[in-house]
């Protein structure tokens, strides 16, 4: 009896780990994290995000490359990719812009520019006609698929959409968002109607083919499961480690897999649930995204990359097939709902829950001095509103204030910072310490002496000391304030110190400097300061975390000054935020 059951044990181990011998094919490293992977409905093409490529699934063999070369800048990164159904056409996203390729020539056909599209909540329609994408102020553009002109636009939701996906009847639109709201939208009736699921910032939202059922993902490792088309709630689950989670159902409909920060692969058996199969360690970084083939014989992932820092196997494929019958289940660490929950209200949306993270910003850029100028302070101003604009915040935004205006706009900022999750602080111009503090220079000041600072500037712990007293749950500070100051060399002895001092990050915050403390920094040759140029374009790094956006910067201004400027951040922050 005892030889049976080692054997059944022994048979059931083979069974449950054949799955982690069955890679396919390693595409290697791309350079960049992949970010989406779509594939053709006839299965015979796949097409990644990060730096768009496409690849023949038999032969793994590269068919186009969208870019010329990879490590190219950050606007040419792909953040989302879709193949349509018919399999003529397909669309990548980046920032401030939607392309449109022919996917049998593989030739550009369109840019559709729009400052305010949300990348990662774009679609095709099921029968191609369309591609439907969100706006981050919360409408929805319809455009025809043959003209590539607008069709219909029409207001859906407040808050900063995160996913959009098509239901397979294609009746429906589910469209994911900051918070743990899902909006409905009917195609045919164009009525708006929302379901709340468990967890934070929707991720993802996928409906197999067979359309029994729809899963939604979230940025705190959680998997919400219901019925589709009732929508009623089958169970939610911690699925993966608190952060992003990509998910992708078979075309069965029968298995559901995910992926996350962890870097661990799942397959989960559905409706029940339970853990099927699993691939540990199945990428070097966190999981991003994943797609099966339309066959269901193939599961590729693609995960983060170290951009410019390390680098990883980013794109892989593997083979799957049905677990065997001597898989046991593995129950997950499901937190099951009340029993009798009623369906989500269809009732037409009179107005929007809270978002998850409400997000404001205050954006200053001094330059024009009395008796000095800076050529960027103000261009990287307006980047910068540009920019976190797209990623949700609102922004309060201005250029070459006085002292006065400083303190205003600071106030008003603090007061209005009181109904938000989130506050961001940007202040370009000139900075300096004196006695130990420091000081932002307004545009009116005309310093004699160090001791005319503490009256004519505005202190840099004004701000602190507001955000603080806002009770956000997160604050960030970045101060590219440390170039030199002209002031200095009209007084009669020297400054306490060169650039700007250090001060402790209270807790929850993180302070972020253009250079260590006591340097100075360059205010850069092009359109922006050497700086904040590094920052625009760390921030637009999709899926990477704050720390890594700011060691990113340090390894970009730290190359482009040859080591004469090094970026410098204090930070208290007691978790993860994602631009």
């Amino acid at each position: 009896m005892k030889k049976v059951n080692l054997i059944l044990a022994l048979l059931f181990l083979l069974a449950y780990n054949s799955f982690s011998q069955s890679t396919v094919r390693d595409y290697g490293n791309n350079r960049i994290s992949t970010t989406s992977i779509s594939f053709s409905s006839d299965g015979r093409y796949m097409l990644i995000g990060g730096y768009p490529k496409i690849f023949d699934v038999s032969s793994g063999a590269l068919v186009k490359r969208l870019i010329e070369e990879d490590d190219v800048a950050m606007g040419d990164i792909a953040y989302l990719v879709g193949i349509s159904p018919n399999d003529q056409l397909f669309f990548v996203t980046k920032l401030n812009r939607l392309e449109v390729w022919n996917l049998q020539s593989r030739t550009l056909i369109k840019t559709i520019r729009d400052g305010k599209i949300a990348v990662k909540a774009v679609c095709f329609s099921k029968d191609s006609r369309y591609i439907i994408y969100m706006r981050s102020n919360g409408e929805i553009v319809f455009l025809n698929s043959a003209s590539l002109t607008e069709s219909h636009k029409q207001k859906i939701t407040g808050e900063t959409p995160t996913a959009l996906t098509p239901s397979p009847d294609g009746k429906k639109l589910f469209i994911g968002t900051r918070s743990n709201t899902v909006f409905v939208y009917d195609l045919n009736s164009r009525n708006i109607s929302s379901f709340i699921i468990d967890g934070k910032a929707v991720y993802n939202i996928d409906i197999p083919p067979s359309g029994n059922y729809i899963a939604a993902s979230t940025y705190d490792g959680k998997i919400w499961l219901g019925k589709y088309p009732s929508l009623e709630p089958v169970r939610s689950w911690q699925a993966h480690s608190a952060d992003y989670t990509a998910i992708a159902f078979h075309p069965s409909g029968e298995y559901l897999a995910s992926g996350g920060k962890d870097k661990a692969i799942r397959v989960w058996k559905i409706p029940e649930c339970t853990i099927q199969s699993t691939w540990e360690n199945a990428h070097k970084l966190a999981l991003l995204s994943l797609a099966f083939s339309p066959d269901g014989n193939t599961l590729a992932s693609g995960s983060q990359n170290e951009v410019r820092i390390g680098g990883g196997d980013d794109t892989k494929t593997r083979s799957f097939t049905a677990p065997s019958k001597l898989t046991a289940a593995v129950p997950s660490k499901n937190e099951a709902l009340p029993p009798k929950v009623n369906p989500p209200a269809t009732s037409e949306v009179k107005s929007t829950a809270p978002a998850i993270q409400k997000r404001l910003a205050l954006v200053i850029g001094n330059g024009s001095y009395t008796g000095s100028f800076l050529a960027n302070p103000e261009n990287d101003a307006r980047a910068m509103k540009n920019v976190l604009v797209q990623y949700g915040f609102d922004v309060l935004e201005y250029e070459n204030l006085t002292q006065a205006q400083m303190k205003k706009a600071m106030d008003e900022f603090g007061n209005r910072l009181k109904n938000y999750d989130v506050g961001l602080f940007f202040y370009a111009g000139h900075g300096i310490q004196a006695k130990g503090y420091n000081y932002l220079i307004p545009v009116d000041a005309d310093l004699k002496s160090e001791e005319q600072v503490e009256y004519d500037c505005v202190q840099a712990d004004r701000i602190l000391a507001l955000m603080e007293a806002s009770g956000t749950d997160v604050n960030i500070i970045i101060l590219d304030a440390c170039r030199n100051n002209p002031f200095e060399r009209s007084w009669t002895r020297s400054s306490s110190g060169k650039g700007l001092a250090f001060m402790n990050a209270p807790k929850g915050s993180l302070i972020a400097y253009a250079t260590a403390p006591g340097s100075t920094a360059s205010d850069g040759s092009g359109n922006n300061g050497l700086y904040t140029s590094a920052l625009l374009e760390s921030i637009r790094i999709p899926n990477i975390n704050i720390l890594q956006v700011f060691q990113n910067v340090r390894v970009i201004v730290s190359d482009k000054s040859e080591g004469r400027q090094i970026p410098w951040e204090s930070t208290s922050l007691t978790g993860d935020f994602i631009f």
